[in-house]
């Protein structure tokens, strides 16, 4: 079977200025989590973003499990699978994007990351946390914005870093702090309260 290099040299075709043109934003790591390459669509998204960290351009509220994730998987000790994340755009927007991410390889070695951002939605401005919310520690935070993304135990592991176990016993005690019998309980509160806000719109 012919390599993708051997097709395009038969075609005389150019992938990376096609890639360049293509209207879906795509973008490349390094090792390190730098942004090494944006096509067009994504330097739109993102102006300015090469030669940044890619935790510059996310939401306050996902760098901290992002950046552990992104370490595990350069160790291979954590999976490529596709995922939701919050990035933070100029003007103080936010956006959801849905990412579809693969490793690159030089040998056996993990050199970097391409992914592919599949769709965006616009998310609403938070609103104004109720006086009677609780006040939930960075973990619990992290807990009830992956429990509003409709995660599993299994995945909110991944995503932390954490064991599944470690995992249900920080989502207990978030349910405790929001005095709530369910984990779509304890969502349904955090957006009464203002400590989630939702995307705009129906999801793609």
């Amino acid at each position: 079977m012919a390599t993708l290099d051997e097709g395009l040299e038969t075609l005389g075709g150019d992938i990376h200025a096609s890639l360049q043109e293509v209207g879906v934003p795509m973008y490349i790591l390094d090792r390190k989590g730098t942004i090494v390459w944006l096509n067009d669509a994504a330097e739109e998204l993102v102006p300015g973003a090469v030669g940044k960290k890619f935790t510059d351009v996310l939401a306050p509220d996902q760098i901290h499990s992002a950046r552990r994730l992104f370490a595990r998987r350069m160790l291979g000790a954590a999976p490529f699978a596709d995922h939701t994340t919050t990035i933070s755009l100029p003007g103080g927007v936010r956006r959801e994007v849905d990412i579809s991410s693969v490793p690159l390889r030089k040998g056996h070695q993990i050199v970097g990351v391409y992914g592919v951002i599949r769709a965006q939605h616009p998310v609403t401005a938070p609103a104004a946390v109720a006086e009677n919310a609780p006040a939930l520690t960075p973990r619990q935070h992290e807990v009830i914005r992956l429990l509003g993304t409709g995660m599993t135990t299994s995945q909110m592991a991944e995503v932390m870093a954490l064991s599944p176990e470690t995992v249900r016993n920080h989502v207990k005690s978030t349910l405790r702090e929001l005095n709530a019998k369910s984990r779509l309980e304890a969502v349904l509160t955090a957006y009464r309260l203002g400590l989630l806000h939702r995307p705009e719109g129906p999801r793609d």
